[in-house]
């Protein structure tokens, strides 16, 4: 199963209440593994203007203005053919005549909620894990990534170019990452952490 951003969360509490059903786990750049402190709540509704993806939900009164926007975001430097397509994809036409995400806000505000109240991880997963961490991602601090070292004992560490998006801005190196991680064993135990 590979799962990017908050859904690697999902991904870690699906595996753990259904750990047989699941070979192996390949977590990209991953967010709010755990609760969110309680100190942190009141800032979430300024957090959430903040996040580059929010930022395309809209409403924009033309394509173009959601496209002029788009092209400052972390997430789609560079405007690629792909990246085009995959902001393409995420866009409708409202009925309203406005243009704006196909994400609604209430299902977003719902995984939001979901998500920062439960812990992804609380006690030992033995399903073999692989964790891809961009170097200009959100993990780059010791306290981020201390929870999969502590309850991932089959754990294997990979570093990646670019940011959060590398499936966006740097999607060779990721789908060259994943390549070498499926055609490898699962149970394999050598290197661990690398």
């Amino acid at each position: 199963m590979i799962a990017h951003s908050w859904a690697a969360k999902l991904a870690l509490l699906w595996a753990k209440q259904s750990p047989q059903e699941v070979k192996r786990l390949i977590l990209v750049d991953p967010f709010f593994v755990n609760t969110l402190p309680q100190g942190f709540r009141p800032a979430l509704p300024l957090f959430y203007r903040t996040l580059p993806f929010l930022k395309v939900m809209g409403p924009f009164p033309t394509r173009d203005a959601a496209v002029a926007l788009a092209q400052t975001l972390k997430q789609y430097l560079g405007w690629s053919p792909l990246q085009q397509a995959a902001f393409d994809a995420a866009l409708e036409h409202k009925p309203d005549g406005t243009w704006g995400s196909k994400f609604a806000a209430a299902a977003r505000n719902g995984v939001f909620e979901d998500i920062l109240n439960r812990a992804g991880l609380t006690e030992p997963l033995a399903v073999p894990t692989h964790l891809l961490l961009p170097r200009a991602g959100l993990n780059r601090m010791a306290w981020q990534t201390r929870p999969y070292y502590r309850y991932l004992p089959a754990l294997r560490v990979h570093h990646l170019p670019g940011n959060h998006w590398p499936h966006l801005v740097e999607p060779e190196a990721l789908n060259a990452a994943i390549a070498t991680i499926l055609s490898t064993d699962p149970m394999e135990t050598s290197s661990p952490h690398g």
